[in-house]
Formats: C-alpha cells, sequence, structure tokens
C-alpha cells in the first residue's frame, strides 16, 4: 500500500459514450458529497425563516452578509457589489466544501487535484475578461492593456507586463488552492504512513497526536483558502467592472 495512493484518480464506475470518458471516480464522488452536504445542511438551516431568526438561521445569513459586506462591497463596490453576491457566495460555498470534504477519511480532496483547481480558475478568468467587454466595450477593454496616461513610446513594455498579469491572475488563483492542500494532506498520509511503514504502532504515540494538530491546521486552512479564492475573484471581477485606467 502506497502512503500517497490517496490521491490518485480512481474509476468507480466506467463510463464511455464512444470516445468520450464520463467515468465516476472518487473524485467525481468526493466532489458531489461535500457540495450535496453543504446544499442540504444550508437548507436545513435556512428553513422556514423568521423576522427575529433562529440560531441556526443566524449562522445563514451571518455567512452571507459576511460574504456580500465584507467581500463584494468591500472589493467590487456597493452599487456593483449585491449583482456579484450570488457568484461570489457560490464560489466560496463550493470551494469550502471541496475542501473540508477531504478531511473525511477515505474521502478524495477535489482541491488537491490540479484539473480541478484549473478548470475553476479559468471560469473566473472567462467571467471577468467578459464582464470587461459588456460593461466598458472593445475600447475600454483594449484600454486596460494599453492605458491612455501612459506614454506611446512605454506601450511597448506596458502592454506585455499587461498581458503577464493576466496571464498570472488564473495561475495565481489555481496554483495557490492546489498547493496549500496537496502539501498540507500530503503531510498528513505521510505521518500516518510512516506507521504501516515500519511496520510499528510505537510511532503512533508521536504521529497519531501530530496528525490530529495538523487536522486541526487544515480546517482552518481550507476556510482560509476558500476565503482568498473569493476575495481574489471579488478583486479580479472590481478591477473588470472600475477598471484603473
Amino acid at each position: 500500500m502506497e502512503v500517497l495512493e490517496h490521491f490518485y484518480l480512481k474509476t468507480i464506475v466506467p463510463i464511455k459514450i464512444g470516445p468520450i470518458d464520463i467515468s465516476i471516480t472518487n473524485l467525481t464522488l468526493s466532489l458531489f458529497a461535500g457540495v450535496g452536504l453543504f446544499i442540504i445542511l444550508l437548507l436545513v438551516m435556512s428553513a422556514k425563516p423568521r423576522v427575529i431568526p433562529r440560531k441556526r438561521q443566524v449562522i445563514v445569513e451571518f455567512l452571507l452578509d459576511f460574504i456580500r459586506k465584507r467581500i463584494c462591497y468591500n472589493v467590487i463596490g456597493p452599487k456593483e457589489g449585491d449583482r456579484w453576491v450570488p457568484l461570489i457566495s457560490t464560489i466560496f460555498i463550493f470551494v469550502l466544501a471541496s475542501n473540508l470534504i477531504g478531511l473525511v477519511p477515505g474521502a478524495y480532496t477535489p482541491t488537491a487535484n490540479p484539473v480541478f483547481t484549473l478548470v475553476l480558475a479559468i471560469i473566473v478568468f472567462f467571467t471577468v475578461h467578459i464582464t470587461n467587454l459588456i460593461k466598458n466595450g472593445i475600447r475600454g477593454y483594449l484600454r486596460s492593456y494599453a492605458p491612455r496616461s501612459i506614454p506611446g513610446c512605454m506601450l511597448v513594455i506596458v502592454v506585455p507586463i499587461e498581458l503577464i498579469s493576466t496571464i498570472a491572475k488564473p495561475f495565481s488563483l489555481f496554483i495557490r488552492l492546489f498547493a496549500n492542500m496537496l502539501a498540507g494532506h500530503t503531510i498528513i498520509y505521510v505521518i500516518l504512513g510512516l506507521i504501516i511503514y515500519f511496520k510499528t504502532y510505537l510511532l503512533a504515540i508521536a504521529a497519531v497526536p501530530f496528525a490530529a494538530i495538523m487536522m486541526l491546521l487544515e480546517l482552518f486552512v481550507a476556510c482560509v483558502q476558500a476565503y482568498v479564492f473569493a476575495i481574489l475573484t471579488a478583486l479580479y471581477i472590481g478591477e473588470a467592472v472600475n477598471p484603473r485606467h
């Protein structure tokens, strides 16, 4: 048994339609389980809302209010922020659910898969640029790469820098989330794997408490990374809605 076998994709239900492979894997199961549990939890906690909220309703309202005011309003602005609350809330909860499901023993961590985080980053990338085009038009979109305040002779330097910055933004979303979740889970599995590798339970005296501490740290990291992904998404959308140039 390999220590890092947890990170391997495994086909659970093979499904192929011609050359297209849509098999259900351990990633698929973990992803749907995490999101499904969060949806059920949110529906239960927000069922039969009252003007004077109950404890469970307060938690949901606090979460949405935090996303609306602390992320959307502060980063995008009060005027445009409300429009983006559904998207930013969905991204935050989706990433958080994908992070947390990996802490369940035996479950796969979707955000520790580079393809999964890359797809999320690409979705954000296209959302930002389509928003920029719709909001500012083609001329305004191109001006974000060639600002009026820059002398013509400097555009040779500024335009490539802006293009590199555009490419770096989704890359930063992808690599930050993937690397943080992969690193933390790898440490936990390596520590616990030492017990199996050396075939002695004496290591468990030190390994298990350390792994438990790392699990608590990973719980914190899972929440922080969901917040960072959401706030960076809001920041990039804010730049598209309210161009600096």
